[in-house]
């Protein structure tokens, strides 16, 4: 591995680079494959509130909100107001988290298996947003020590 951003003369790239590609790239691949099928596993079939109509819906693991699977919303900023553009009520959330990506030789393929393979919940942006930051408070602990 080499130091913190120095251009690999094989690659023309940083390290740092190279795994945000990588990242990128893996993504993608996981919204197609594993996702799809665990929400086609825990969808079921709901009413739209506001039309009346048949819909698939999940429910959040945390709080027990129902959502529909196609249903957006503005999410709120932390500057105030409301974003723009509307986004996904739900998110799915990798339970036991994915194996940070480091050096990409020795850790790669653990990173995919867990993003792929890992135990995965379906819950509301807002549960999501503390669950992040309760990983992230227990991360930094946990690095101090």
């Amino acid at each position: 591995m080499s130091r913190r951003g120095q251009v690999d003369p094989v690659t023309g790239i940083t390290d740092g680079s190279l795994r945000t590609m990588l990242k990128s790239a893996l993504r993608p691949l996981w919204r197609r494959t594993s996702r799809k099928k665990f929400i086609e596993s825990v969808r079921r079939r709901g009413n739209n509130p506001k039309t009346g109509r048949s819909w698939f819906v999940v429910d959040c693991t945390d709080c027990g909100r129902v959502m529909g699977v196609g249903e957006k919303e503005r999410r709120p900023l932390v500057s105030g107001g409301l974003s723009k553009k509307a986004r996904s009520t739900w998110e799915v959330d990798h339970v036991d988290g994915i194996v940070p990506l480091g050096d990409v030789k020795e850790t790669l393929g653990q990173h995919f298996h867990s993003m792929i393979y890992g135990r995965q919940e379906v819950v509301c942006y807002a549960c999501h947003k503390l669950r992040t930051a309760k990983q992230v408070a227990e991360r930094k602990e946990n690095k101090s020590k």
